[in-house]
Formats: C-alpha cells, structure tokens, sequence
C-alpha cells in the first residue's frame, strides 16, 4: 500500500506544482504560442488533459482484466499529439481547464482506488500499470510544469523538433 500511497502523493504533488505554474500566466498570454513549439498555454492544459484521460483509459482496461488491449507506443506519440492539438485549437481557456480538472480527477480517482498488486501488472504494450501511472501522469505534468516556468521565466530553451509532448 506504501507504493500506492506514494504515487498518489506524487501524482497530488506534481499536478499541484502544474496549477501553480498555471496562476503564473498572465490572462493575455494563453493563447499566445511558444510554450514548447507552437502551443500555447491553452494547448499545453488541453495536452495534459488528454494524456491523463489516456492514463484512466489504461486503468480502466487493466481493473476489468483487459490490460492487453492497451497497445499504446511511442511512435503514436506525434498523432495523438495532432490530434490534441486540433481540439485546443476550438478549446476555450476556460474550457481546457474544465478538461484538465476533469480528467486529473478520473486520473486520480482510478490511481486511488486502485488494488497495489495490479502496479506491476503489464499492460499490451508491455509497460506495467505503474509506468503508466507516471508517463502519463506524474511525469508529464512536472515535464509541462518545468516548460511553462522556463516559457514564462523568460529561459524557455524548448525546441519546436524535440519531442517533449508525448508522456515522458
């Protein structure tokens, strides 16, 4: 249960890092690009949301015994990333922090409740429940919370090639 409790402190801990970051952001910056690539501050929030939406996917296909289904790869990082992109783009700033709430709370929810044995269960695509708990979750908020302190800290270094926005 300790394994449990800790990564869900961490998971708190990193979204908390990610909202105060958040509060930073001037109002009329939101949707100015440059956070990493072309995204702006309302894109990333859309991005974060999306990837934690897919971390309670695999969740939810690993307590009803259907782990194997989740076949996720890295390699369809940069479509699903198009794909985020293109619903940010229609996304209020409002509205994309409904999303991220939302989905950080089924995300949390799901870690939560979760049985400890089934952390170092492997999924389809051969990462364990665990794993996924972190690239989708821990990691990437601190991943996106470091990219908008260094954006709005004026030391963004990000790169539009560097492949910093799917799960760590």
């Amino acid at each position: 249960m300790a394994d449990l409790q800790r990564l869900l402190r961490d998971l708190d801990d990193a979204r908390a890092a990610f909202v105060d970051a958040l509060e930073d952001v001037d109002a009329e910056l939101v949707t100015v690009p440059g956070v990493v690539g072309v995204w702006s501050v309302r894109d990333l929030v859309v991005h974060v949301a999306a990837w934690a939406e897919h971390g309670a996917g695999a969740l939810d296909l690993a307590t009803a015994g259907r782990g194997a289904e989740f076949a996720y790869n890295r390699s369809q990082t940069d479509a699903m990333n198009d794909d985020v992109q293109a619903q940010a783009g229609s996304t209020s700033p409002a509205d994309a922090l409904v999303r991220e709430e939302s989905a950080f709370g089924a995300l949390r929810d799901r870690v939560a409740t979760l049985d400890p044995a089934m952390l170092s269960a492997e999924l389809g695509n051969g990462d364990t429940v665990e794993a996924v708990i972190r690239y989708d979750g821990i990691d990437h908020y601190a991943e996106h919370t470091a990219h908008l302190r260094a954006w709005f800290d004026g030391n963004s270094e990000a790169d539009e090639e560097d492949d910093v926005l799917g799960p760590v």
